[in-house]
């Protein structure tokens, strides 16, 4: 169950990821306020930098509202009865304190960056005590963006997107994202403007769970400039339609040098995964379903319904867990979404479930995680799973967020999505491997009026900042 205590917008679901891509192919602790519309926030008088990290520390003494969003803040929860309060610096305009009663009412008018308060409470005249909070006045929302977490404001980075089923961001700000179903890969330049030819073209078998599912960039991409991205490809050369990885070279806003280095990986119209990521290692990681076929997760020397791992040339490391194979683990019936512990470099995955028992596995070499199998699982080769979830969530993505942006309280929280539920969470883990589940809280909720409005992918940028695919826009969320 998702913690309603911070932030939340309820919404629910019941339609399976391969049902929306099908359908794509067919049509080519503190309440927000939320709503509509696009501007930019203004500066106020603030205190200094250290006052204001710490008052974020403080959920509780934090209070955020939308431009025009009626304000209503009872301060003696802060700071008890008094005779009188005082609020300094001054409010911004629209916003009005009853001295007496210790209430601030009004609407938000005038946009206003986070800003440090010191609310005093003076009792026979005299300042019994001091206590700062946080004050924001923040821009609408998208229209597409019901709910928000009060520390984050959005805006449209690309409208009538294509289904941009992946993005990754370049060093140098270009984010780089993936047509499911073109086959074309795209370039949004440092400004923001999307560029007219595609990066790439790729000649893919698309359809259902099919097309441009995964992309990458290798880690030391600013001197080699490789681009990696994993499709299903049609038959050519006597072959029958399979899957790929194929590895582009970066000649500025171009691709040259197109290389496949895996290939003739199986395929189905369904389970065929997606996820590309490095390790810290350099190790280049791929997500595989298994492929519409559940005995497929447990066939010895199979390919389907496990996670994979390579060199950043295709070839098989030597370290991995089984000698001349590219498995890592397997058992697993979908995995779309994976994410790297930044802290410990450890794995986590989150896999589709047949039913009710959607997954998020921590995944460690060698570990079975019991799909296809055909007895009960017992033994030390099982893998551990962090958390089953009780209804369908289908999730498409996932990352740990690093902190940054002055947000050292989502540090190490997974920011996941969910299909169903069209949805962003925070799930929140503990222990030295962040393999206790302790809860989840809700970051952000999708409008479902429009059926296209549902999460493919999210990351983190810069500073904090994440970036957000829907099957037909991709937007910008950006810390106050």
């Amino acid at each position: 169950m998702i913690d309603t205590r911070s932030v939340v917008c309820a919404n629910t679901g019941s339609v399976k990821w391969g049902v929306q891509v099908a359908l794509a192919a067919l049509i080519a602790s503190t309440v927000v306020g939320c709503g509509g519309g696009s501007s930019q926030p203004q500066s106020s008088m603030a205190l200094t930098a250290a006052a204001l990290t710490a008052a974020q520390g403080l959920e509780q003494q934090a209070y955020h509202f939308r431009q025009g969003a009626p304000v209503q803040i009872d301060l003696t929860e802060l700071i008890g009865a008094a005779t009188q309060y005082t609020v300094s610096p001054g409010l911004p305009s629209g916003l009005v304190l009853d001295p007496v009663g210790g209430q601030i009412s009004g609407e938000a008018r005038v946009l206003s960056e986070s800003t440090v308060y010191m609310l005093s409470a003076v009792v026979d005249g005299n300042t019994e005590s001091e206590v700062p909070f946080v004050l924001g006045l923040h821009p609408e929302l998208p229209d597409a963006i019901e709910f928000l977490d009060n520390r984050y404001s959005a805006r449209v980075l690309l409208a009538n997107a294509s289904v941009p089923v992946r993005m990754a961001l370049a060093p140098d700000g270009r984010l780089f994202y993936a047509e499911l179903l073109s086959g074309d890969l795209r370039i949004i330049d440092r400004d923001g403007q999307l560029l007219p030819a595609p990066f790439a073209s790729l000649s893919i078998e698309s359809g259902q769970e099919k097309g441009l599912l995964g992309l990458t960039l290798d880690p030391e991409f600013e001197t080699n400039g490789f681009v990696y991205v994993y499709a299903t490809v049609p038959s050519h050369n006597g072959a029958e339609p399979h899957a790929e990885i194929v590895r582009y070279t970066a000649m500025q806003n171009r691709a040259v040098d197109q290389t496949v280095i895996v290939d003739y990986l199986p395929v189905a119209d369904l389970h065929n995964g997606g996820e590309l990521l490095f390790d810290q290692s350099g190790h280049l990681f791929l997500g595989r379903g298994d492929t519409d076929e559940v005995s497929s997760a447990q066939l010895e020397g199979g390919l389907s319904g496990r996670i994979l791992r390579y060199t950043r040339d295709g070839a098989i490391p030597e370290d991995n867990p089984y000698p001349g194979s590219a498995e890592w683990s397997r058992g697993l019936r979908n995995t779309f979404a994976m994410a790297l512990q930044p802290e410990t470099g450890d794995l986590f995955g989150a896999d589709a479930g047949a039913a009710n028992d959607d997954k998020l596995n921590y995944l460690q070499p060698g570990k079975n995680f019991v799909w296809g199998m055909e007895q009960e699982p017992q033994g030390s080769g099982i893998g551990f799973t962090v958390k089953v979830w009780e209804d369908v969530i289908t999730p498409t993505a996932m990352f740990f967020h690093s902190g940054a942006g002055d947000l050292p309280v989502l540090k190490n929280r997974l920011f996941l999505s969910s299909y169903n539920d069209a949805n962003i969470r925070q799930v929140v883990l503990a222990g030295d491997k962040f393999t206790d589940y302790i809860r989840e809280v809700e970051f952000a909720a999708l409008s479902e009026e429009n059926t296209n409005n549902k999460p493919l992918h999210i990351m983190e940028g810069a500073d904090g900042e994440i970036y957000l695919s829907t099957f037909d826009a991709i937007y910008h969320l950006y810390p106050h």
